[in-house]
């Protein structure tokens, strides 16, 4: 692969210490790995440490990537783990070689990341790092490189959530390189965006607006000439592949950007094609600065011609419009795109996996409560036409405890039915009573159709803790589930509803339900943005009050920090209030679980639908009947 080619030169290009690799997936990060251990250990041995984020990915790593990339290679075969080289410490964990050793860890455990000096630290997925008490573990790791004034220290990973990502902080901190590629019809170098290079047809109406996407017809088109590639024609193009400095500099009194230098080159000059493919713009901007041991294009300044961007920190950023695998061709990466389109989940997996850039979640966006409250209808009954089971999300207060009856319907649309305030402490027994007598109530649609609560979340994490387990515990065959906030750490995003089951041990005591809430906060504030209704989208009543969408939205995204990493939570503001927002993290929680034990939402949503009124049958006289056996079914069975 052509791409991988510049980092792996940076191995051994003169002054570079450290490498940031802030690509896609399936590019070149492991391979980058594999190469620079076989190149040390054969050419240039040395203590090395392979940093992956736990020690179980670190034993995987050794026995699918390491182990065989020795079995293959002959001169490595030779020298790692042979039977002169073997000795009592040899492990999965630890392989040693002539001249030096590779010692495997999880970034997770600090004690190994501070036990011998090491010259050489490749540090894989570091997004997904923990932080340890004692800091940052890449920064504990490259303290062992101190005694070695020839140390490399290679980071690799798909970026994450800008301003939280490990490697977009590393990527902004090097020297920015991205990759060129010619044109093979007029051998413009251009830097491939999706965005800007990527076209396909699209289905209009009569007034202009896309109605639908043919992204199989999806090609790259030349900023210059406007010529589309054919896959073959990309293909050749990836092979002239060379990697240009980007940072922007300070040089002679000035700022000078390098990519706009060259945007303003070839559009206000000539495209003037050189011996080599390299046209006068390129040369305007950058150096070319090649041997065997290095290639890359140096950003010079434009009055004095000097070096001006330190090559200390070499970075690598790359998307898959430069990977010539079959899977990632243009019309399969825009098909991703749309696809992606209203799911905040898929578009930010599109943003790292396809495009290798961290993304930004619009859940960060300001929403007032005021453009909220606009979206207000009036329904024809208590129970709208589209809803297909109702909730219910409970938040306890010390004298009060406030349920949000919640409707949902295909592809998790909901519909807010119903906000209730119940005066008492959750303990007293005349409050349980009101409380299970509201949970029982029938709602019922225009046409007559009832509808039960099928489940509900109740918060137990205040100061009637024991009095919720017993009232839930009581009343779990109606899925009445005692919940409670996940503390996840650093800002962690676990799933909504927990997926390990309860083992026969758990089983003996009673425990709350631990939801997610950081993923479910996520989840509601980018449905809260829709403005359309679909899939996602929030309905409310008309007549619900200012107060409560001012709760509904109180909370906000800040950025913390812990041991060098950035991460965001959601944080509720002095003096405001936010229990309608945990009312619908509580109901959200309800379907999530009764999606996890079987409920299949849309085809609940279908059968509901075509629902008809049982026809008016006269009165009979009462006859007493034999009693019958009542049929027992599964909770699934019950559910769909």
């Amino acid at each position: 692969m052509e791409a991988a080619r510049g980092p792996m030169l940076a191995v051994t290009e003169p002054g570079v210490h450290v490498i940031t690799a802030m690509v896609n997936t399936q590019l070149f990060k492991t391979s980058l790995i594999e190469n620079v251990f076989g190149y040390f250990a054969h050419l240039d041995p040395c203590p090395m440490l392979l940093l992956e984020p736990k020690e179980a990915a670190a034993e995987q790593f050794s026995k699918e990537r390491i182990t065989p990339l020795v079995r293959v290679t002959p001169v490595l075969r030779e020298r790692v783990g042979t039977t002169k080289t073997r000795n009592a410490e040899e492990t999965l964990l630890f392989k040693s070689f002539p001249g030096g050793f590779l010692a495997l860890a999880g970034a997770g455990s600090p004690d190994n990341l501070a036990r011998r000096p090491i010259r050489l630290v490749l540090a894989d997925e570091i997004d997904k790092y923990p932080v340890t008490r004692e800091g940052d573990p890449i920064a504990l790791a490259e303290e062992r490189v101190a005694t070695f004034a020839n140390w490399l220290s290679v980071r690799t990973c798909s970026p994450t959530v800008t301003e939280e990502s490990r490697i977009e902080a590393s990527y902004g901190e090097s020297d920015q390189r991205r990759a060129s590629v010619a044109c093979p019809h007029c051998g413009h170098r251009q830097f491939l965006d999706f965005f800007r290079h990527v076209e396909w047809e699209k289905r209009k109406d009569d007034k202009g607006n896309v109605t639908g996407h043919r992204t199989k017809t999806a090609r790259v088109y030349c900023e210059s000439c406007g010529a589309g590639w054919s896959e073959s024609e990309r293909l050749t193009a990836l092979q002239s592949i060379r990697w240009h400095q980007t940072r922007v500099f300070e040089c002679c009194g000035a700022r000078h950007a390098p990519l706009d230098a060259y945007e303003r080159a070839w559009r206000n000059g000539e495209q003037i094609q050189e011996p080599g493919g390299e046209s006068a713009c390129v040369r305007a901007v950058w150096d070319w600065w090649e041997s065997e041991r290095h290639a890359v294009y140096r950003a010079k300044c434009p009055t004095c011609g000097a070096w001006s961007v330190d090559n200390a920190h070499a970075g690598f950023q790359a998307s898959k419009l430069l990977s010539p695998w079959t899977r990632d061709r243009p019309a399969d990466i825009a098909a991703r795109w749309i696809d992606a389109q209203g799911d905040e989940e898929r578009l930010q997996a599109w943003w790292n996996t396809q495009m290798g850039l961290p993304y930004r979640p619009r859940t960060g966006r300001a929403l007032s409560a005021e453009a909220v409250v606009a979206r207000g209808e009036i329904w024809a009954a208590e129970v709208p036409d589209g809803v297909a089971v109702l909730v219910v999300g409970a938040d306890v207060q010390d004298y009060r405890v406030e349920l949000e009856v919640v409707g949902w319907g295909r592809n998790e649309e909901s519909w807010s039915i119903d906000y209730e305030i119940i005066e008492g402490e959750f303990s007293d027994a005349r409050t349980q009573a009101r409380i299970d007598t509201y949970l029982r109530r029938l709602w019922h649609r225009a046409d007559g159709r009832p509808f039960e609560i099928m489940a509900a979340c109740i918060d137990s994490g205040g100061h009637h803790t024991q009095a919720v387990y017993q009232f839930c515990a009581a009343r779990i065959g109606r899925r009445i589930w005692a919940v409670k906030g996940e503390s996840a750490r650093g800002g962690e995003r676990n799933p909504v509803w927990p997926s390990k089951r309860p083992t026969s041990r758990t089983k003996r005591t009673y425990r709350p339900i631990l939801l997610g809430v950081n993923a479910a906060k996520d989840t509601i504030r980018q449905r809260l943005l829709l403005d359309t209704p679909g899939p996602g989208y929030m309905h409310f009543p008309a007549d619900r009050d200012i107060g409560y969408y001012a709760q509904l939205t109180a909370e906000r995204i800040v950025i913390r920090e812990s041991g060098g990493r950035r991460y965001r939570v959601w944080e509720l503001p002095p003096g405001r209030a936010n229990e309608a927002l945990d009312c619908r993290v509580y109901a959200y929680g309800a379907l999530c679980g009764l999606l996890f034990f079987g409920l299949q939402l849309n085809r609940r949503a279908d059968a509901v639908k075509a629902w008809t009124p049982p026809p008016a049958v006269p009165p009979t006289p009462h006859r007493p009947y034999p009693a019958t056996a009542r049929t027992r079914t599964s909770l699934v069975q019950r559910l769909a």
